[in-house]
Protein backbone atom coordinates (compact mmCIF):
# COMPACT_ATOMS: atom_id res chain seq x y z
CA UNK A 1 0.00 0.00 0.00
CA UNK A 2 2.88 2.74 0.87
CA UNK A 3 4.63 1.98 -2.85
CA UNK A 4 1.50 2.21 -4.22
CA UNK A 5 1.07 5.83 -2.50
CA UNK A 6 4.37 6.84 -3.24
CA UNK A 7 3.72 5.64 -6.95
CA UNK A 8 0.32 7.97 -6.89
CA UNK A 9 2.02 10.62 -5.50
CA UNK A 10 4.72 10.11 -8.74
CA UNK A 11 1.54 10.46 -11.02
CA UNK A 12 -0.59 12.71 -9.68
CA UNK A 13 -0.87 15.14 -12.85
CA UNK A 14 -2.42 11.41 -14.20
CA UNK A 15 -4.72 11.14 -11.47
CA UNK A 16 -4.97 7.73 -9.07
CA UNK A 17 -7.39 7.02 -6.17
CA UNK A 18 -6.21 4.26 -3.54
CA UNK A 19 -7.97 3.53 -0.12
CA UNK A 20 -6.60 5.10 2.60
CA UNK A 21 -3.27 3.90 4.43
CA UNK A 22 -3.97 0.99 6.71
CA UNK A 23 -1.28 1.34 8.19
CA UNK A 24 -0.90 4.99 8.92
CA UNK A 25 -3.40 4.62 13.03
CA UNK A 26 -1.07 1.53 13.78
CA UNK A 27 2.00 3.83 13.00
CA UNK A 28 0.82 6.94 14.73
CA UNK A 29 -0.35 5.02 18.34
CA UNK A 30 3.33 3.63 18.22
CA UNK A 31 5.36 6.13 20.50
CA UNK A 32 8.87 6.76 19.23
CA UNK A 33 10.97 5.71 22.04
CA UNK A 34 14.84 6.00 21.52
CA UNK A 35 16.93 2.69 21.72
CA UNK A 36 18.32 2.04 25.86
CA UNK A 37 21.56 2.67 26.10
CA UNK A 38 23.62 -0.80 26.68
CA UNK A 39 24.31 -1.73 30.03
CA UNK A 40 27.62 -0.73 31.55
CA UNK A 41 29.32 -4.24 33.19
CA UNK A 42 31.75 -2.54 34.57
CA UNK A 43 32.41 -1.08 38.33
CA UNK A 44 35.19 1.36 38.80
CA UNK A 45 37.34 2.47 41.12
CA UNK A 46 40.62 3.91 42.53
CA UNK A 47 43.80 2.24 43.58
CA UNK A 48 46.19 4.74 44.36
CA UNK A 49 46.17 8.69 43.57
CA UNK A 50 48.92 10.91 44.44
CA UNK A 51 50.49 11.05 41.09
CA UNK A 52 51.24 7.75 40.26
CA UNK A 53 50.99 5.30 37.72
CA UNK A 54 53.81 5.20 35.72
CA UNK A 55 54.67 1.93 33.51
CA UNK A 56 52.52 0.07 35.63
CA UNK A 57 51.97 -4.00 35.20
CA UNK A 58 49.35 -6.46 36.00
CA UNK A 59 50.04 -9.93 37.48
CA UNK A 60 47.69 -12.67 39.06
CA UNK A 61 49.20 -15.25 41.69
CA UNK A 62 47.83 -18.88 41.58
CA UNK A 63 44.98 -18.26 44.15
CA UNK A 64 43.32 -15.34 42.17
CA UNK A 65 45.23 -12.72 44.47
CA UNK A 66 45.90 -9.54 41.72
CA UNK A 67 49.47 -7.73 42.45
CA UNK A 68 50.34 -4.42 40.27
CA UNK A 69 53.40 -2.34 40.06
CA UNK A 70 54.37 0.37 38.91
CA UNK A 71 56.48 3.75 39.71
CA UNK A 72 55.68 7.13 40.95
CA UNK A 73 55.68 10.15 37.86
CA UNK A 74 58.01 12.37 39.66
CA UNK A 75 61.45 11.57 40.39
CA UNK A 76 63.36 13.15 42.73
CA UNK A 77 67.28 14.02 42.03
CA UNK A 78 69.59 11.04 42.68
CA UNK A 79 73.06 11.32 44.08
CA UNK A 80 76.17 13.51 42.51
CA UNK A 81 77.80 11.82 40.23
CA UNK A 82 81.22 12.32 37.48
CA UNK A 83 80.10 15.15 35.12
CA UNK A 84 80.14 13.02 32.34
CA UNK A 85 77.54 10.69 33.71
CA UNK A 86 73.83 12.57 33.31
CA UNK A 87 71.69 13.46 35.22
CA UNK A 88 70.52 10.38 37.97
CA UNK A 89 67.13 10.27 39.14
CA UNK A 90 65.22 8.25 41.76
CA UNK A 91 61.54 7.00 41.32
CA UNK A 92 59.59 5.54 43.75
CA UNK A 93 58.62 1.58 43.03
CA UNK A 94 55.26 0.96 44.53
CA UNK A 95 52.76 -2.56 44.62
CA UNK A 96 49.26 -2.44 45.09
CA UNK A 97 47.39 -5.92 45.86
CA UNK A 98 43.88 -6.42 45.49
CA UNK A 99 43.00 -9.61 47.69
CA UNK A 100 39.92 -11.89 46.08
CA UNK A 101 36.94 -11.51 47.42
CA UNK A 102 37.13 -7.54 48.16
CA UNK A 103 37.24 -4.18 46.74
CA UNK A 104 40.34 -2.50 48.66
CA UNK A 105 43.61 -2.41 47.16
CA UNK A 106 46.42 -2.20 49.70
CA UNK A 107 49.75 -0.12 48.21
CA UNK A 108 53.59 -0.58 49.70
CA UNK A 109 56.63 1.74 48.90
CA UNK A 110 58.92 -1.27 47.79
CA UNK A 111 62.17 1.05 47.20
CA UNK A 112 63.40 3.68 45.25
CA UNK A 113 65.15 3.46 41.73
CA UNK A 114 68.13 4.91 40.58
CA UNK A 115 67.77 5.49 36.81
CA UNK A 116 68.89 7.78 33.94
CA UNK A 117 65.94 9.69 32.89
CA UNK A 118 62.72 7.90 33.08
CA UNK A 119 62.76 4.25 34.45
CA UNK A 120 63.19 1.66 32.05
CA UNK A 121 60.53 -1.10 32.98
CA UNK A 122 59.26 -2.88 35.58
CA UNK A 123 57.29 -6.58 35.94
CA UNK A 124 55.38 -8.61 38.59
CA UNK A 125 54.89 -12.27 38.95
CA UNK A 126 54.10 -14.17 42.04
CA UNK A 127 55.77 -17.74 43.42
CA UNK A 128 54.01 -20.59 43.53
CA UNK A 129 53.02 -19.70 47.30
CA UNK A 130 51.64 -16.57 46.54
CA UNK A 131 54.43 -14.29 47.46
CA UNK A 132 55.13 -11.21 44.60
CA UNK A 133 58.10 -10.89 43.40
CA UNK A 134 59.36 -7.19 40.96
CA UNK A 135 62.02 -7.22 38.83
CA UNK A 136 63.14 -4.22 37.89
CA UNK A 137 66.67 -2.00 37.14
CA UNK A 138 68.87 -1.91 40.13
CA UNK A 139 72.28 -0.90 41.60
CA UNK A 140 73.48 2.16 42.64
CA UNK A 141 76.19 4.69 40.68
CA UNK A 142 79.08 2.86 39.19
CA UNK A 143 82.24 3.77 41.10
CA UNK A 144 86.03 2.88 40.57
CA UNK A 145 87.35 0.01 39.92
CA UNK A 146 84.05 -0.47 37.48
CA UNK A 147 84.91 -1.00 34.24
CA UNK A 148 82.55 2.55 33.26
CA UNK A 149 82.86 4.90 36.07
CA UNK A 150 80.81 7.67 34.60
CA UNK A 151 77.34 6.03 34.70
CA UNK A 152 75.15 6.82 37.72
CA UNK A 153 71.88 5.19 36.74
CA UNK A 154 70.83 1.87 38.01
CA UNK A 155 72.95 -1.18 36.09
CA UNK A 156 71.43 -4.53 37.74
CA UNK A 157 69.17 -7.09 36.44
CA UNK A 158 67.28 -7.42 40.10
CA UNK A 159 64.48 -8.75 41.81
CA UNK A 160 62.04 -7.37 44.88
CA UNK A 161 60.50 -10.03 46.62
CA UNK A 162 57.94 -9.43 49.56
CA UNK A 163 59.21 -10.37 53.27
CA UNK A 164 57.87 -10.35 56.56
CA UNK A 165 60.16 -7.06 57.29
CA UNK A 166 59.81 -5.17 54.15
CA UNK A 167 61.15 -5.90 50.46
CA UNK A 168 63.86 -7.83 49.96
CA UNK A 169 66.76 -7.31 47.31
CA UNK A 170 67.95 -10.48 44.78
CA UNK A 171 70.38 -9.15 41.98
CA UNK A 172 70.52 -11.78 39.14
CA UNK A 173 72.64 -10.54 36.70
CA UNK A 174 75.44 -7.55 37.01
CA UNK A 175 77.65 -7.46 33.91
CA UNK A 176 77.42 -8.41 30.34
CA UNK A 177 79.95 -10.88 30.45
CA UNK A 178 77.12 -13.09 32.43
CA UNK A 179 75.36 -13.95 29.37
CA UNK A 180 78.28 -14.80 27.51
CA UNK A 181 78.83 -14.88 23.36
CA UNK A 182 82.55 -15.09 22.46
CA UNK A 183 82.08 -11.44 21.08
CA UNK A 184 83.86 -8.82 22.44
CA UNK A 185 81.43 -6.04 22.46
CA UNK A 186 78.64 -8.23 23.48
CA UNK A 187 80.32 -9.38 26.20
CA UNK A 188 81.51 -5.87 27.49
CA UNK A 189 79.99 -3.76 30.01
CA UNK A 190 78.27 -3.73 33.16
CA UNK A 191 74.60 -2.18 32.68
CA UNK A 192 71.90 -4.60 32.31
CA UNK A 193 68.42 -5.11 33.51
CA UNK A 194 66.47 -2.71 31.38
CA UNK A 195 62.58 -3.70 30.30
CA UNK A 196 62.57 -6.78 32.53
CA UNK A 197 59.99 -9.42 32.02
CA UNK A 198 59.46 -12.18 34.47
CA UNK A 199 57.75 -15.37 34.62
CA UNK A 200 57.62 -17.42 37.75
CA UNK A 201 56.35 -21.34 37.49
CA UNK A 202 55.11 -23.20 39.79
CA UNK A 203 57.82 -25.97 39.87
CA UNK A 204 60.29 -23.24 40.78
CA UNK A 205 61.23 -22.40 37.51
CA UNK A 206 61.70 -18.45 37.10
CA UNK A 207 62.78 -16.65 33.91
CA UNK A 208 63.81 -13.33 33.87
CA UNK A 209 64.57 -11.79 30.31
CA UNK A 210 65.94 -8.12 30.87
CA UNK A 211 68.13 -5.51 27.90
CA UNK A 212 71.92 -5.48 27.84
CA UNK A 213 73.34 -1.80 27.27
CA UNK A 214 76.88 -2.70 27.92
CA UNK A 215 78.53 0.93 28.78
CA UNK A 216 74.11 2.63 29.54
CA UNK A 217 73.97 3.93 26.38
CA UNK A 218 76.58 6.98 26.42
CA UNK A 219 78.03 5.40 23.47
CA UNK A 220 76.23 4.78 20.24
CA UNK A 221 77.08 1.03 19.98
CA UNK A 222 75.53 1.15 23.40
CA UNK A 223 71.94 1.08 21.47
CA UNK A 224 72.45 -0.39 17.86
CA UNK A 225 74.49 -3.21 19.80
CA UNK A 226 72.12 -3.87 22.43
CA UNK A 227 71.33 -7.86 23.57
CA UNK A 228 68.63 -9.25 24.79
CA UNK A 229 69.78 -11.78 27.41
CA UNK A 230 67.79 -14.31 29.54
CA UNK A 231 68.61 -14.97 33.73
CA UNK A 232 67.18 -18.79 34.22
CA UNK A 233 66.53 -19.64 38.19
CA UNK A 234 68.17 -23.53 38.59
CA UNK A 235 68.66 -25.46 41.83
CA UNK A 236 72.36 -23.63 42.01
CA UNK A 237 71.07 -19.96 41.33
CA UNK A 238 70.88 -18.05 38.32
CA UNK A 239 72.21 -18.20 35.14
CA UNK A 240 73.10 -16.12 32.28
CA UNK A 241 72.08 -16.62 28.58
CA UNK A 242 72.41 -14.62 24.90
CA UNK A 243 69.24 -14.82 23.11
CA UNK A 244 69.02 -12.21 20.89
CA UNK A 245 72.76 -10.21 20.52
CA UNK A 246 74.76 -7.46 19.12
CA UNK A 247 71.26 -5.83 16.81
CA UNK A 248 69.78 -4.10 19.27
CA UNK A 249 66.73 -6.14 20.46
CA UNK A 250 65.24 -6.13 24.12
CA UNK A 251 63.03 -3.49 24.11
CA UNK A 252 59.49 -3.89 26.31
CA UNK A 253 60.17 -7.81 27.37
CA UNK A 254 57.57 -10.08 28.53
CA UNK A 255 57.90 -13.54 29.42
CA UNK A 256 55.81 -16.49 29.91
CA UNK A 257 56.29 -20.40 29.96
CA UNK A 258 55.51 -22.45 27.26
CA UNK A 259 53.74 -25.98 27.95
CA UNK A 260 57.37 -27.66 27.47
CA UNK A 261 57.90 -25.55 30.95
CA UNK A 262 60.44 -23.22 29.18
CA UNK A 263 60.48 -19.31 28.31
CA UNK A 264 58.86 -17.51 25.84
CA UNK A 265 59.74 -13.88 25.16
CA UNK A 266 57.84 -11.01 23.05
CA UNK A 267 60.23 -8.47 22.62
CA UNK A 268 60.68 -5.24 20.29
CA UNK A 269 63.76 -3.99 18.28
CA UNK A 270 63.32 -0.65 17.43
CA UNK A 271 66.51 0.47 15.50
CA UNK A 272 65.90 2.90 12.89
CA UNK A 273 67.07 1.11 9.27
CA UNK A 274 67.69 -2.13 11.32
CA UNK A 275 66.53 -5.49 8.90
CA UNK A 276 65.81 -6.97 12.86
CA UNK A 277 63.31 -4.04 13.52
CA UNK A 278 59.90 -4.88 14.67
CA UNK A 279 58.50 -7.27 17.20
CA UNK A 280 59.64 -10.74 17.90
CA UNK A 281 58.59 -13.74 19.35
CA UNK A 282 61.30 -16.07 20.93
CA UNK A 283 62.08 -19.69 22.75
CA UNK A 284 64.82 -20.50 24.34
CA UNK A 285 65.02 -24.17 24.71
CA UNK A 286 66.73 -26.22 27.85
CA UNK A 287 70.09 -26.52 26.01
CA UNK A 288 70.03 -22.63 24.71
CA UNK A 289 68.56 -23.20 21.15
CA UNK A 290 66.93 -19.76 20.20
CA UNK A 291 63.94 -20.06 17.71
CA UNK A 292 62.26 -16.65 16.82
CA UNK A 293 59.72 -15.50 14.33
CA UNK A 294 58.95 -11.42 13.82
CA UNK A 295 55.15 -11.26 13.60
CA UNK A 296 55.14 -7.18 12.96
CA UNK A 297 57.48 -4.98 10.78
CA UNK A 298 57.70 -1.60 12.29
CA UNK A 299 58.76 0.40 15.29
CA UNK A 300 57.73 0.57 18.94
CA UNK A 301 55.39 3.02 20.60
CA UNK A 302 55.23 0.55 23.86
CA UNK A 303 55.52 -2.95 24.72
CA UNK A 304 53.50 -6.24 23.60
CA UNK A 305 52.37 -9.22 25.90
CA UNK A 306 52.23 -12.76 25.88
CA UNK A 307 50.18 -15.35 27.12
CA UNK A 308 49.67 -19.80 26.83
CA UNK A 309 46.57 -20.49 27.28
CA UNK A 310 45.96 -22.94 30.45
CA UNK A 311 43.45 -25.62 28.34
CA UNK A 312 44.89 -25.62 24.74
CA UNK A 313 48.35 -24.73 24.87
CA UNK A 314 47.67 -22.28 22.61
CA UNK A 315 50.88 -18.87 22.01
CA UNK A 316 49.31 -15.85 22.18
CA UNK A 317 50.52 -12.14 21.39
CA UNK A 318 48.84 -8.83 21.49
CA UNK A 319 51.12 -5.91 19.97
CA UNK A 320 50.07 -2.47 18.69
CA UNK A 321 50.40 -1.91 14.69
CA UNK A 322 52.10 2.15 15.03
CA UNK A 323 51.33 1.72 10.67
CA UNK A 324 47.86 1.03 10.83
CA UNK A 325 46.57 2.51 14.48
CA UNK A 326 45.13 -0.73 15.68
CA UNK A 327 45.81 -3.69 17.94
CA UNK A 328 46.45 -7.39 16.76
CA UNK A 329 46.83 -11.23 18.08
CA UNK A 330 48.77 -13.29 17.23
CA UNK A 331 47.78 -17.37 17.42
CA UNK A 332 50.12 -19.94 17.39
CA UNK A 333 48.63 -23.62 17.81
CA UNK A 334 52.03 -25.53 17.52
CA UNK A 335 54.43 -24.45 19.53
CA UNK A 336 57.02 -26.51 17.04
CA UNK A 337 55.96 -24.31 14.22
CA UNK A 338 57.04 -21.18 16.02
CA UNK A 339 59.22 -19.89 13.02
CA UNK A 340 56.89 -20.94 10.43
CA UNK A 341 55.31 -18.03 9.15
CA UNK A 342 52.06 -19.80 8.38
CA UNK A 343 50.88 -21.76 11.09
CA UNK A 344 50.52 -18.17 13.52
CA UNK A 345 47.26 -16.99 12.84
CA UNK A 346 47.00 -12.80 12.71
CA UNK A 347 44.18 -10.96 13.40
CA UNK A 348 43.06 -7.11 13.90
CA UNK A 349 40.63 -6.83 16.89
CA UNK A 350 40.35 -3.33 17.02
CA UNK A 351 37.67 -0.85 16.08
CA UNK A 352 38.92 0.89 12.55
CA UNK A 353 37.45 4.18 13.08
CA UNK A 354 39.80 5.11 16.07
CA UNK A 355 43.81 4.87 16.82
CA UNK A 356 43.40 2.30 19.38
CA UNK A 357 45.74 -0.46 20.58
CA UNK A 358 48.16 0.83 22.77
CA UNK A 359 49.82 -1.03 25.54
CA UNK A 360 47.08 -4.21 25.22
CA UNK A 361 47.56 -6.97 27.54
CA UNK A 362 46.28 -10.76 26.75
CA UNK A 363 45.15 -12.67 29.26
CA UNK A 364 43.33 -16.09 30.00
CA UNK A 365 39.58 -16.94 31.99
CA UNK A 366 41.34 -20.11 33.15
CA UNK A 367 37.27 -21.42 34.14
CA UNK A 368 35.93 -20.65 31.33
CA UNK A 369 38.44 -20.09 28.48
CA UNK A 370 37.93 -16.64 26.92
CA UNK A 371 40.68 -15.04 25.69
CA UNK A 372 40.72 -11.32 26.44
CA UNK A 373 42.53 -8.00 25.51
CA UNK A 374 42.76 -4.59 27.53
CA UNK A 375 44.30 -1.82 25.54
CA UNK A 376 44.15 2.17 25.21
CA UNK A 377 42.02 3.95 22.77
CA UNK A 378 43.49 7.18 21.56
CA UNK A 379 41.91 9.47 19.52
CA UNK A 380 39.79 9.14 15.65
CA UNK A 381 41.07 7.62 13.38
CA UNK A 382 40.33 10.21 10.68
CA UNK A 383 42.62 13.23 13.29
CA UNK A 384 45.68 11.30 12.65
CA UNK A 385 47.72 8.60 14.59
CA UNK A 386 49.21 9.07 17.89
CA UNK A 387 47.46 12.45 19.09
CA UNK A 388 45.50 11.69 22.18
CA UNK A 389 41.76 13.93 23.11
CA UNK A 390 40.22 13.39 26.34
CA UNK A 391 37.30 13.29 24.41
CA UNK A 392 37.67 10.41 22.42
CA UNK A 393 40.39 8.22 24.67
CA UNK A 394 39.67 5.05 26.35
CA UNK A 395 40.81 2.13 27.88
CA UNK A 396 38.66 -0.44 25.82
CA UNK A 397 38.00 -4.31 26.50
CA UNK A 398 38.05 -7.22 23.93
CA UNK A 399 37.25 -11.10 24.28
CA UNK A 400 36.38 -13.83 22.36
CA UNK A 401 33.08 -15.70 22.48
CA UNK A 402 31.55 -17.95 19.43
CA UNK A 403 34.20 -17.02 16.96
CA UNK A 404 34.05 -13.04 17.52
CA UNK A 405 35.24 -10.54 19.01
CA UNK A 406 32.98 -8.53 21.40
CA UNK A 407 34.59 -5.32 22.48
CA UNK A 408 33.23 -2.95 25.55
CA UNK A 409 34.21 0.80 26.46
CA UNK A 410 35.17 0.31 30.38
CA UNK A 411 36.28 3.64 31.30
CA UNK A 412 36.39 6.89 29.18
CA UNK A 413 35.27 10.50 29.67
CA UNK A 414 36.86 13.42 31.85
CA UNK A 415 39.06 16.55 31.31
CA UNK A 416 42.20 14.63 30.90
CA UNK A 417 43.30 11.73 29.19
CA UNK A 418 42.47 8.42 30.69
CA UNK A 419 42.78 4.23 29.90
CA UNK A 420 46.55 4.81 29.53
CA UNK A 421 48.73 1.81 30.15
CA UNK A 422 46.16 -1.21 30.88
CA UNK A 423 46.22 -4.26 32.71
CA UNK A 424 44.22 -7.39 32.49
CA UNK A 425 43.75 -10.38 34.54
CA UNK A 426 41.06 -12.39 36.30
CA UNK A 427 40.45 -12.99 39.60
CA UNK A 428 39.70 -15.86 41.97
CA UNK A 429 36.06 -15.58 40.63
CA UNK A 430 36.44 -15.47 36.96
CA UNK A 431 35.58 -11.75 36.31
CA UNK A 432 38.10 -9.68 34.24
CA UNK A 433 39.76 -6.97 35.92
CA UNK A 434 41.30 -3.94 34.27
CA UNK A 435 43.83 -1.30 35.64
CA UNK A 436 44.70 1.88 33.89
CA UNK A 437 46.25 4.96 34.58
CA UNK A 438 43.88 8.60 34.62
CA UNK A 439 45.02 12.08 34.29
CA UNK A 440 42.46 13.76 36.41
CA UNK A 441 41.71 17.42 37.49
CA UNK A 442 42.91 18.59 40.65
CA UNK A 443 43.32 22.12 41.83
CA UNK A 444 44.66 23.97 38.90
CA UNK A 445 46.43 21.23 37.31
CA UNK A 446 46.09 17.98 36.60
CA UNK A 447 47.42 14.25 38.80
CA UNK A 448 48.03 10.89 37.50
CA UNK A 449 46.30 8.30 39.52
CA UNK A 450 46.02 4.56 39.13
CA UNK A 451 42.20 3.26 38.70
CA UNK A 452 40.81 -0.13 38.39
CA UNK A 453 37.58 -1.59 36.76
CA UNK A 454 36.09 -5.48 37.42
CA UNK A 455 33.49 -6.45 35.15
CA UNK A 456 30.49 -8.76 35.68
CA UNK A 457 30.76 -12.42 34.93
CA UNK A 458 31.41 -12.93 31.08
CA UNK A 459 29.01 -14.87 29.08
Amino acid sequence: MRRLLALCALLAPVGCEVDPDPYAAADAAVPRRRPAPPRNRWTTGLVQPDNVGRQPELARAPDGTLGLAYFEVDGMPGDACDADGGDAVRYGLRYAELLPGTDTWVTQAVASSLTLGQPVGVDVAFEADGTPVLATLTGEALRPPAVISAYCGGHDAGLYRRAPAGWALETVVQSSDEAATGDAASDFGEVVGQWPGLALGPDGAGFLAYKDVHAGSIQRDDRIRADLELAERGDGGWRALPVDWGKGAGDFNAVAIAPDGRPLIAYHNDVEDSAERGLWVAHVAADGAVTRARLYEGAATDGPSVAVHPQTGEVLVAWYDANEGRPYLGRLAELGRLADADAWALEAIGDPRFDEGYHPRVAVDPQQGYVGVAYYRCVEARLGLGDCEPQADAVVFAWFIEGEWEREVVASGGSGLCGMDPGLAFDADGLPVVTYACSRAVGDGFELRMEWARREVLR
